[in-house]
């Protein structure tokens, strides 16, 4: 049995994003399978549950910060956290993100790498982090016994970027659990619709304020479509604005390309209604840029919704031949997609029982048996340098 310490700082925010809900699901499925070793979470400060301000409910012995490091989780993880992990005894320690306890020695470590598109569109993020970004995880890349990537699209970046042998990375596919995502009930459909005021059929698309997930084009898509497919068609867009990154302006855009009586921005949705409007949309459309993993493809197809996506990075490795692949960079090609969705519901169909067949292979379970393993390999490892 050996002793595994958890960083979950990204679990102390109520709006914990995609990093701390996937570590958290990832945690609850490991601890479902009941595994001999001990495990402590460390964080600066109370971690909760994702998108709640309910304490955080993982089975497992929780070590919190003290004193004034604890104000920057960067920097508690280099100063605060090495008492505690000494004090325990840990053997292995793993982060869902590049904040590995540089300095400390003694234990084996092992980081999640979750993307890098600091490295691909470094305008879209502040100068300060894109550099903190760099420099951290070449660092703890460099240090880590075992590296872990959502995806081969990712695992092939760190071979890139940091010239890592394949035989130090495990690619640990995400998870979707199909008691949250799941067709909801057409009387559901109905209400949550009625409530967000959607009358007609809609195609549904996510964080539209994130240049990198790409509306524009989708907006631009919808303006290239015939007239009597875009007058019965509405776009809904979900996401909220980005106080930390360079944002779109959905509306400007629809504006200028003449689709704006089309566009209807929800905004942050509850989880229920998010369900619902995967349910009943013609597709979700979501031709993002980049992604390390990308969750909502799957999300959608568990929901026996029809998608497009991009043809690039992770996302015909998550998407497979369940959905309509397409060049992110040319609208005509998205609004080809669109109008053959649209039009043709025996497409629409085949789609629908595709996803719902390809969201089946990924369970957070499978998702936790594989970091059973990287765990292995990362204290084997380390005790081979030793």
């Amino acid at each position: 049995m050996a002793t595994i310490g958890i960083d979950v700082t990204a679990l102390s925010t109520p709006v914990s994003g995609g990093i701390g809900t996937s570590q958290y699901r990832t945690m609850m499925a490991l601890a479902e399978l009941h595994p001999s070793h001990r495990f402590i979470l460390y964080a600066a400060q109370p971690p909760v549950i994702p998108f709640t301000q309910t304490p955080l409910d993982v089975p497992w012995e929780l070590r919190l910060g003290t004193g004034p490091t604890t104000r920057s989780n960067i920097l508690w993880m280099q100063t605060g956290v090495n008492r505690l992990l000494s004090r325990d005894g840990v053997d292995l320690f793993w982060s869902p993100r590049h904040l590995l306890p540089l300095r400390a020695t003694g234990f084996a470590k092992m980081a999640t790498i979750q993307d890098f598109w600091h490295r691909y569109y470094p305008g879209q993020q502040p100068w300060l982090n894109r550099t903190l970004n760099r420099e951290l995880i070449g660092r703890v890349v460099a240090q880590s016994d075992r590296i872990v990537t959502t995806s081969q699209a990712t695992a092939d970046d760190v071979m890139r970027f940091h010239s890592v042998p394949a035989s130090r990375i495990d690619v640990v596919a995400l998870g979707v659990d199909a008691m949250e995502f799941h067709p909801a009930a057409e009387d559901v459909r109905a209400s949550v619709l009625a409530k967000h005021g959607v009358a007609r059929p809609y195609l549904l698309s996510l964080d539209v304020f994130n240049p990198r997930k790409n509306f524009a084009a989708v907006l631009e898509a919808v303006s290239r479509l015939p007239l009597e497919v875009r007058e019965g068609l509405e776009v809904v867009g979900i996401g909220r604005r980005r106080a930390t990154a360079h944002e779109a302006d959905p509306y400007a855009r629809a504006i200028e390309l003449g689709v704006r009586d089309n566009v209807r921005i929800l905004g942050d949705v509850p989880f229920d209604d998010l369900r619902a409007l995967y349910s009943g949309a013609r597709a979700l459309v979501y031709p993002s840029v980049y992604e390390g993993f990308g969750m909502p493809v799957l999300e959608a197809m568990a929901c026996g919704c029809p998608v497009i996506t991009s043809n690039r990075s992770s996302l015909p490795e998550v998407a497979g031949n369940a959905a309509l692949l397409v060049d992110p960079t040319s609208a005509s090609e998205i609004a080809g997609a669109i109008a053959s969705l649209v039009s043709d519901a025996d497409q629409r169909e085949r789609l629908r029982l595709a996803g719902l067949a390809r969201a089946e292979l990924f369970t957070w379970r499978r998702t936790a048996e594989g970091m059973l393993g990287s765990f292995e390999r990362a204290l084997k490892a380390h005790g081979g340098r030793r």
